[in-house]
């Protein structure tokens, strides 16, 4: 007997439409970074050991570095501290150049949002209820057919 077929997911729609993380190639990143240094720590370990902590270090953000947005407010996790803010004290989000989105709170305070884009706007605005308006898909809906 077969499994049922089951259309796959990519990235960028995973199954759970709450949760905003690093891009998982990140470890890609991190895999390439340590075959480039285990010829150079092997050699002289005792000069340049300290290498793998580098890896080690950003493996460690990039898993712990996430947004989570439901019913009670924007939940942000980074690699230091965590943080929850309910939606009375959410006055927008900014994205700036460069980085992840950054929410903006009523007492004017900017925290960043890990995992959020400029491309996750919809996807945003979908997990808040609209709390997060899209301007771009509510310009969609009003052009004539």
């Amino acid at each position: 007997m077969s499994a049922p077929f089951r259309t796959p997911h990519p990235e960028s729609t995973p199954t759970d439409r709450t949760l905003f993380r690093v891009n998982p190639m990140s470890y890609a990143v991190i895999a390439i970074f340590v075959v480039a240094i285990v010829w150079p720590v092997t050699a002289y370990p005792v000069a340049l050991g300290w290498l793998v902590l580098l890896p080690a270090g950003f493996a460690w953000w990039v898993a712990r570095t996430r947004t989570r947005v439901d019913e009670d407010g924007v939940h942000l996790s980074s690699w230091r501290s965590r943080s929850s803010v309910p939606w009375d004290r959410v006055k927008g989000v900014m994205f700036p150049k460069n980085g992840f989105a950054r929410l903006v709170t009523t007492s004017e305070d900017s925290l960043p949002m890990g995992g959020v884009s400029f491309h996750d706007l919809p996807r945003l605005s979908e997990a808040s209820r609209g709390r997060i308006r899209d301007p771009y898909s509510a310009a969609r809906t009003d052009e004539p057919a």
